[in-house]
């Protein structure tokens, strides 16, 4: 991370501010920094971003909230999640400056940054958090409290950029909203999600819809005991050919429509364990898996499997 004096001239504007009061902003961006500094803080999220040159100059979204997302449109209005108030407690700094809090920045340079997301308090809502942050490339949340979390819909929602995301340490045990969660991340190939703790998901749907590059996901210690709707969970996940689902249990869902739909490169896939008794809508499941072959279905209960197998096509 780089340090003060590193920090990219190109957010200041100096041309309009006479030297004694340039400098002495200066110096009280330093002081504060430092304050922060000695500070223990703990609950965090870092995230890096690549700013091109045809970027500069223009609003660049770096955070979000569902309130926020309703005033640019393009999001679903039939309830609002109203965690516009903490997000905003979070304290914002671009390579190590302090910034007035705001969902989004006016970068003056091209190059790389880093974003520092410091949290006094501890959040309780997190839907729509970074949706359309589409520039962000990497974001580590490996120091970040979640455990009072409930709500993650759509949270990384459209982050089109990303590429790397860091989810040790991060607790769900409070989480009963998954849906949306990863939503078109077109950029991600992989996805580590081995510590999470779902027992109280009852929302999966659209969860990895869209991750176009996603070629590998490892869901072995999911718990979908309580999950009622897993529509199109994994739709148009285009790169993955293989998916290992044995461990589900989907005695509660009803929806499964369009669930693989678009897994073009899906060839085998283990349900081992599904249970379709209590689903009402399989619409369109395995629509556009044109790679997958009925053989290479793995179920052992044989009145799911002929449901299913009606869906393939």
């Amino acid at each position: 991370m780089n340090d003060f004096n590193s920090i990219n001239k190109g957010n200041f504007n100096n041309d309009t501010l006479p030297k004694e009061k340039y400098e002495n902003s200066m110096n009280n961006n330093i002081k504060q920094n430092q304050k922060l500094k000695n500070e223990n803080i703990n609950n965090y999220i870092i995230a890096e971003i690549d700013i091109k040159e045809k970027d500069i100059n223009k609003d660049i979204r770096i955070l979000n909230s569902h309130e926020e997302a309703l005033r640019n449109g393009g999001v679903y209005k039939d309830k609002v999640y109203n965690n516009e108030e903490e997000i905003k407690k979070c304290e914002i700094r671009i390579n190590e400056q302090l910034i007035p809090f705001n969902y989004i920045h006016n970068f003056k340079s091209s190059g790389k940054y880093t974003i520092k997301y410091i949290f006094k308090n501890n959040i309780i809502n997190a839907a729509y958090m970074f949706y359309k942050c589409e520039l962000l490339t990497n974001i580590d949340l490996s120091n970040f409290n979640p455990n009072n979390i409930t709500n993650m819909c759509s949270m990384f929602w459209l982050c089109s950029s990303l590429k790397s995301i860091n989810l040790s340490n991060f607790n769900t045990n409070n989480v009963n909203d998954m849906s949306y969660m990863f939503y078109e991340c077109s950029s991600l190939n992989s996805i580590n999600l081995s510590n999470f703790n779902t027992n109280k998901v009852t929302n999966m749907s659209y969860m990895f819809s869209c991750c176009s590059s996603l070629n590998s996901i490892n869901l072995s210690n999911f718990n979908t005991n309580n999950v009622t709707d897993m529509s199109s969970m994994f739709s148009w996940c285009s790169s993955l050919n293989s998916i290992d689902l044995s461990n589900f249990n989907t005695k509660n869902i009803t929806y499964m429509n369009s669930m693989f739909e678009g897994c073009s490169s899906l060839k085998s896939i283990n349900l081992s364990n599904f249970n379709t008794k209590n689903v009402t809508n399989m619409s369109s499941m395995f629509t556009d898996c044109k790679n997958l072959k009925k053989e290479n279905i793995s179920i052992k209960d044989k009145n799911s499997l002929k449901k299913i197998l009606k869906t393939l096509h």
